[in-house]
C-alpha cells in the first residue's frame, strides 16, 4: 500500500528570486493597489498607511533586506534537502492558478489528469531552468483520486491537458510553443525537487477569486480524503504531499502568521476554520492548503519542523510577504 511520509509547506514568492536591492521595486504595485487584503476587509495604501504607519521603514533597509533574503536561501536549501532526504517516490502538489491559464474561469478545485508537465523560459529563474523540461504527472492515480472524492462528494473538474499560459505573453512578451506551468507548480519543480520531479498530480484550488474559493474547512475536509485514498492506493510507494504558497501576502501580517503557524502546529483545524474567511483573501489565501497538507500527515504523528519565518517587506506600511519554511517527516519523528 501507498504511505503518506512526508509534508511540505513553501512560499512561491518572486521576492525569492529578487535581490534584497530590487525587493522595493515591488512596492509600487502595493501602492497602487485599491484592494490590499488585511485582516478581514480591504484597504487603499493611504488607507493602510494611516492605520499602520511608518512602522517598518526600519526593515526596509540594504542591510535588513540582504540579511532576510540570505535566511530565506538558507531555508529553501533546508527544504530542499529534507526533500531530497525523505526518497519520495511519488508526489502530490497542491497550488492553484493565478489567471495563467484560466483568464476566463475559476473551477474550485481541478485534478490534472494528463500525462506531462512542461516548465521552463519564459518563467523567471527562480520558477524554471533557462531551457524546456518535460516532468511526467501521473494519470492513474489522479482518475483514481477523482473517483475517491466523488464518492465522498466533492465534484472535481478534469483537467485532461494543461491550457496555454497566456499570462506568460502578456507579462513576458514571449509565446512559448509549450503550456508553461504556473508558478505555484514550477517554483516546486525547480526549488524543491531540483528540476526533477518524480510522478506527481498537480491538484488546483481556486484560493484567490470568489465565488467558488473553497473554504478553509472543505480544504482541511480534502485532506482527510486525500490521506485515505492514497493509504489505500495498491502500489508501494513513497507518498509526498505539497503545499504551494502562503504565508500572510500582500499585506504582511506577522502576527496573523504566528498564530497560524501555532495552529498548524499543534493541528488545531477548529481553530483554522474559525478565522473569518475574510482573512483567508488575496495571497493569503494559499494558507488553506497548508491544512490539507497537516490533514494528510496527522496520522503520521509527524510533527511539523519549523525550519524559518522570514517576514519581508518592501513598504514603510508592511506591504510584502511573510516566508514560512515548514515540514512534516513522518520516519523523522519515528527516528
Amino acid at each position: 500500500m501507498a504511505k503518506i511520509v512526508f509534508g511540505i509547506a513553501v512560499p512561491h514568492s518572486g521576492m525569492l528570486g529578487q535581490k534584497p536591492e530590487d525587493w522595493l521595486n515591488n512596492g509600487e504595485r502595493d501602492r497602487n493597489n485599491p484592494e490590499l487584503w488585511f485582516r478581514n476587509r480591504t484597504w487603499t495604501y493611504p488607507e493602510l498607511e494611516k492605520e499602520r504607519g511608518a512602522a517598518f521603514e526600519p526593515f526596509l533597509t540594504i542591510e535588513e533586506r540582504t540579511a532576510r533574503a540570505t535566511r530565506c536561501r538558507a531555508a529553501l536549501d533546508e527544504m530542499a534537502a529534507a526533500y531530497a532526504r525523505a526518497k519520495i517516490d511519488v508526489a502530490i502538489v497542491l497550488g492553484k492558478d493565478q489567471k495563467e491559464i484560466w483568464p476566463d474561469q475559476s473551477p474550485s478545485i481541478t485534478i490534472y489528469t494528463g500525462a506531462e508537465v512542461h516548465n521552463g523560459p519564459p518563467q523567471r529563474p527562480v520558477y524554471a531552468p533557462d531551457h524546456h523540461v518535460v516532468h511526467q504527472a501521473y494519470p492513474d492515480l489522479a482518475i483514481y483520486l477523482i473517483k475517491a472524492f466523488q464518492k465522498e462528494g466533492f465534484d472535481l473538474n478534469d483537467l485532461m491537458a494543461w491550457p496555454e499560459n497566456v499570462w506568460m505573453e502578456k507579462n513576458h512578451g514571449m509565446r512559448p510553443d509549450y503550456p508553461v506551468v504556473p508558478h505555484a507548480y514550477s517554483f516546486v519543480y525547480h526549488q524543491i525537487m531540483g528540476d526533477n520531479p518524480p510522478p506527481h498530480v498537480p491538484i488546483l484550488f481556486n484560493l484567490f477569486y470568489p465565488p467558488t474559493q473553497p473554504s478553509m474547512q472543505r480544504c482541511i475536509d480534502f485532506g482527510r480524503v486525500l490521506r485515505d485514498a492514497i493509504e489505500a492506493w495498491p502500489q508501494d510507494v513513497r507518498v509526498a504531499v505539497i503545499a504551494s504558497g502562503g504565508l500572510s501576502h500582500f499585506v504582511n501580517d506577522e502576527e496573523f502568521d504566528r498564530d497560524v503557524m501555532t495552529k498548524l502546529a499543534a493541528y488545531d483545524y477548529d481553530g483554522l476554520a474559525a478565522i473569518p474567511d475574510g482573512y483567508y483573501q488575496s495571497g493569503t489565501s494559499e494558507v488553506k492548503i497548508y491544512s490539507t497538507v497537516m490533514m494528510a500527515l496527522q496520522h503520521t504523528g509527524a510533527q511539523m519542523t519549523l525550519v524559518d519565518y522570514v517576514p519581508c517587506w518592501r513598504t514603510a506600511a508592511g506591504t510584502g510577504e511573510g516566508m514560512g519554511f515548514m515540514y512534516w517527516d513522518a520516519e523523522k519523528e519515528a527516528a
